[in-house]
């Protein structure tokens, strides 16, 4: 029988000028409840013994002092993960779009530190990489802004993603940002599949020369946008290495589909473009935490009291040993979502 994982996050004092600030050894204590005028709902105040002090478990945040309610910063989020653009966001929560920015500003950094302070902490077992790009633009096409995205196809997890040119340099960024993130041994070979884009080989010889891997590549042949013919290059390696259906890029093209649907600033034909480059990395962030953290897949499925249950990307990888997230029985999105917005970040990473 397996030992259930220890998802406790230790408390600890946000306040800079405490002399006890993130203390482990520090003793913080509850100390009553509070409403504000934008949320009914109460939120708990806690008392640090070191500093004599008391402060919110939603004080020093990134979404403390924003003026409103967990149940609107999730309806942000959840919009935003659905396509709306922000002023369609504002007209239904009935705010102003710059207080949307702020949240959706908010958000997207609590998500991009809560994605690299767990993977960085666990390590992410990586065993086939597929990465891809999607074009985009800023303000008008001829600013031409692509993303670039990178997906563990075993477990479904997207790694992460990267904004800029069609170049080595936008593809050097993201290489550099998953070899950060992964654990690396020399005995498991890495498999990679990629598009025929010169950037990708490039990228991966000048970061990855010291880690064993295999790359493929699919190129595809277009006439009058209909698929003509698919072949297959092995860069490094053979077909041996990708046996059975691996030799593809189905589920980077399966993922790019997805996030044309969820994303306003990547819709074909639509008036939502993207005007500020800020804030479509904030939203990238969200639909990114929305897809491996929350969202469920059909396509993936684990064992709990003998049946299967759907579950989401971080649940296949180590990463569901460490987060609260793996409690999927007794935890609702909106109260996960809750705990995301109390998450503080500081020197050693987040914590509650």
């Amino acid at each position: 029988m397996q030992n259930s994982a220890n998802t406790t996050l230790t408390l600890f004092c946000p306040r800079k000028s405490c002399k006890c600030y993130q203390s482990a050894e520090n003793k913080i204590a509850k100390d009553g409840v509070y409403t504000t005028k934008s949320d009914c709902e109460p939120r708990q105040m806690f008392y640090c013994n070191g500093g004599k002090h008391r402060f919110s478990e939603t004080g020093y945040s990134d979404l403390f002092g924003k003026h409103g309610s967990f149940k609107e910063y999730e309806q942000t989020a959840k919009l935003s993960s659905y396509g709306l653009a922000i002023d369609a966001i504002a007209d239904v929560l009935q705010k102003d779009r710059r207080t949307i920015e702020q949240w959706q500003k908010a958000i997207g950094q609590k998500g991009h530190q809560f994605h690299l302070f767990l993977s960085f902490t666990i390590g992410l077992t990586i065993v086939f990489l597929q990465m891809d790009e999607l074009w985009s633009y800023l303000k008008n096409k001829k600013q031409q802004l692509w993303v670039f995205i990178a997906l563990e196809s075993t477990t479904k997890f997207w790694i992460g993603f990267e904004l800029g040119s069609r170049t080595i340099y936008t593809a050097n960024r993201l290489v550099k940002g998953i070899k950060e993130l992964g654990k690396w041994g020399k005995d498991n070979i890495l498999k990679v599949a990629t598009d025929k884009l010169a950037a990708y080989k490039n990228a991966l010889e000048n970061i990855m020369s010291d880690i064993p891997y295999a790359y493929l590549q699919i190129v595809k042949r277009r006439i009058n946008r209909r698929l003509v013919t698919v072949k297959k290059y092995f860069v490094k390696g053979t077909a041996k290495d990708f046996p059975g259906k691996s030799q593809n890029t189905s589920f980077i093209e399966r993922l790019n589909l997805t996030l044309r649907q969820h994303i306003s600033y990547l819709h074909r034909k639509t008036l939502g473009y993207c005007k500020n480059k800020l804030n479509f990395t904030n939203v990238m962030w969200i639909n990114l935490f929305n897809y491996n953290y929350i969202q469920f897949h059909k396509s993936l499925r684990i064992q709990i009291r003998n049946e299967d249950e759907l579950t989401s990307p971080n649940r296949r990888t180590d990463l569901g040993q460490l987060c609260s997230i793996s409690k999927y029985k007794s935890c609702r999105n909106s109260e996960l979502f809750q705990d995301f917005c109390t998450l503080k970040s500081g020197k050693d990473g987040l914590k509650l």
